[in-house]
């Protein structure tokens, strides 16, 4: 046996036996009774927990990785688009995604052992808790069987138990709060959920891709948990979700009665949708050819704060079959949600466009290949003490940016009074980001502008029109598209001075309306002072 061979066993041991001395404890003294729905009892049976300590920017933490057995209630269709969704919202869901079926009525099963679990993080000090609770809800497309879950207890490094939490999970505990983490099958059709239905028979097609009640379900236990281990229970309980986890969301939100807790009392107090799939769910739900949701000051009134990020750059084609009143494009769907809650008299929602972003960003950093994604983290560190100051402190937060004018305004010369969001990046461009590696894809690229050879193509060979003329051409130098965007003037060269102030500009419009921070602002500055003016590009021809 080879040295190096025989170091790689070493290690492949020790790291084993590092991730055995991570005992299982039982936590079911932490489970809640369970809940009654249609004469079912349904809700986590058995709880097993890890324990690691961590720290993260000078702060103690406490890392426990929970995982549930159990089931939870909900409804799905036989046939038709969507049918695999298990939705607590059903006049939500069924009729925007296909139209009048058979509904029935389901008990779920889930299992630890094929990923039903959640990361709970808090202060190890009760003193640097803040009282308050984050839960996050991710998007589709994880699943056991497809090995995106794994089994519940394999999450943790415990060399390194930070790891596996996202840049904005990371600002979630930076700022005091306890996080839950929460993991399920989102991916349809695969055989891993077992629905039993109102009949006896069952399905095994559905997933938990609209399943509100699942994530509550969960938040109940960690709501429990913190409040032993911090000596209260969460004062303030706030869920983020991404794509279709921000649909559960607006799930939550809109369907009434739905952001209901045990107690009979509101269980979110405030809800950041990242990005919603497709745009939807829509606030509408239909009667008698009748839009009657939101139609009385109690249901307007039980609307919690709510923000929706608007990934402008995510705009594919939405396919399902739908009502006329809605639209077959995602970005579309996202403007018609905003403009409908707003011409239902609902307050307290804002959406925010953001320019130059497609479904990711933030969540991690840097270039990945040629994938290279706008740092979101940075308003999203702001969106989360816009939610908490809304729920908490009755603070609204800045109006609806979009660039579409019935949303976002329009002055008395034309222009946008309110546009969407655009970094400095955008604002102040050395080059484009376009989707990648195609059209419709969820990640984007950038393109400098060099001056040199063609315009990129992107993966699919298409070429990603830099200048906007709708022809495949020579890459501008950056002194060209700032003229030809409005940046300089037609006898002017991009300098240094002009750069940085330009940064400034876009830097100082964000932090003045709450979107960055001051040291998010005065970060961009500094680094425009050395930024390479003439960068390269990763995207080849």
């Amino acid at each position: 046996m080879s040295a190096f061979r025989g170091l790689v066993i070493l290690l492949s041991l020790a790291s084993g036996t590092a991730a055995a001395q991570v005992p299982d404890t039982p936590c079911d003294n932490f489970l809640l009774a369970p809940r009654q729905v249609k004469g079912k009892a349904v809700g986590p049976k058995s709880c097993l927990m890890q324990e690691t300590s961590a720290t993260y920017e000078g702060r103690a933490l406490i890392r426990l990785d929970v995982g549930l057995d159990g089931t939870v209630d909900g409804y799905l269709a036989k046939v038709g688009n969507y049918k695999e969704y298990f939705s607590n919202s059903p006049d939500l869901v069924f009729p925007q995604t296909w139209g009048a079926r058979d509904i029935f009525f389901g008990v779920a099963a889930y299992e630890r052992a094929k990923g039903a679990s959640m990361t709970i993080v808090f202060p190890r000090d009760r003193s640097a808790w803040n009282g308050k609770m984050w839960v996050t809800a991710h998007g589709r497309g994880t699943s056991f069987q497809q090995g995106q879950l794994k089994v519940w207890n394999r999450y943790v490094n415990p060399a390194n138990p930070i790891e596996g939490l996202d840049r904005y999970d990371l600002l979630m505990v930076a700022k005091g709060y306890a996080l839950v983490k929460t993991r399920r099958t989102s991916t349809e059709g695969l055989g891993e959920i077992v629905t039993t239905l109102e009949d006896g028979s069952t399905v095994d097609y559905a997933a938990f891709n609209d399943t509100s009640r699942y994530i509550m379900d969960f938040a109940d236990v960690a709501k429990k948990i913190v409040g032993d281990r911090l000596g209260q229970p969460p004062s303030r309980v706030y869920l983020y979700g991404h794509s279709a986890g921000a649909r559960i969301g607006h799930a939550a939100n809109y369907a009434p009665g739905l952001n209901v807790g045990r107690d009979g009392k509101r269980f979110f107090d405030g809800i950041l949708a990242d990005d919603p799939a497709a745009g939807t769910w829509y606030p509408v739900a239909m009667k008698d050819g009748k839009d009657v949701l939101f139609s009385t000051d109690a249901e307007k009134a039980a609307f919690v704060p709510q923000i929706d990020i608007a990934h402008q750059m995510y705009n594919n084609i939405w396919e399902p079959k739908h009502p006329a009143w809605m639209t077959d494009s995602y970005l579309q769907n996202k403007r018609n949600n905003a403009r409908i809650l707003r011409d239902k008299g609902v307050t307290k929602y804002r959406m925010y466009e953001v320019r130059g972003v497609s479904h990711a960003g933030g969540e991690s950093e840097g270039w990945r290949g040629q994938v290279l994604n706008l740092d979101l983290a940075k308003v999203m560190d702001r969106f989360i003490d816009m939610i908490d100051a809304w729920a908490d402190r009755g603070v609204a937060p800045p109006p609806t940016h979009s660039d579409w004018a019935q949303l976002g305004g329009a002055s008395r010369d034309g222009t946008i009074e309110y546009p969407a969001l655009a970094f400095p990046e955008i604002a102040c461009p050395l080059g484009v980001y376009f989707p990648f590696p195609e059209s419709t894809s969820g990640a984007t690229s950038f393109a400098a502008f060099t001056g040199e050879g063609l315009e990129p193509l992107d993966g699919k060979k298409v070429f990603v029109d830099m200048n906007r003329n709708g022809v495949w051409d020579q890459r501008e130098t950056p002194t060209q598209a700032w003229r030809r965007l409005g940046l300089l003037q037609k006898n002017e060269g991009l300098t240094r001075d002009k750069y940085v102030a330009c940064v400034q500009r876009a830097a100082d419009q964000l932090r003045g309306e709450g979107f960055f921070s001051d040291k998010t602002a005065a970060a961009y500055v500094e680094q425009a002072k050395t930024a390479d003016l003439q960068p390269k590009s990763r995207v080849s021809q």
